[in-house]
């Protein structure tokens, strides 16, 4: 089950055609990734606490409808689970049970330099392992 985010469109997301810019949904998928990511330690400055970054190296994002200012809008993201040392986020956002867009990011992990692992360390892993009992995977 993905962890979920609720947000209310505001004005500024609204382009001159009366919705939300398509740049808007990206920023919510951050938002949403960043949500679920801190309860288990796992934003950009917890990551970097323990030495790591995990850049976007792909993006992802399919729209379907639009949103409209005043719209309460649902992220729900879960993450992939990976061999590799990398993240995959995976994003819907939705107005009521109305699909609005999906999408998804990859990150890769790194050390503070930006030299990429290829194994997730240990205290990552531990984390991570916590994120995926809560999401049930």
């Amino acid at each position: 089950m993905p962890h979920e985010t609720p947000l209310k469109v505001r004005f500024f997301e609204v382009d001159s055609y009366r919705v939300v810019w398509h740049g808007h949904y990206i920023a919510w998928f951050e938002v949403g990734r960043n949500d679920f990511a801190t309860r288990f330690g796992l934003d950009p400055e917890q990551l970097k606490e323990i030495g790591l970054m995990a850049p976007v190296v792909d993006l992802r994002c399919t729209f379907k409808r639009a949103a409209a200012f005043g719209d309460d809008i649902l992220i729900q993201t879960s993450l992939q689970r990976c061999e590799t040392a990398k993240l995959i986020f995976h994003y819907t956002v939705m107005r009521d049970k109305e699909v609005l867009a999906e999408g998804s990011t990859t990150h890769v992990l790194t050390d503070l330099e930006g030299t990429m692992l290829y194994q997730i360390p240990s205290e990552a892993k531990r984390r991570l392992e916590r994120m995926f009992a809560y999401l049930g995977v």
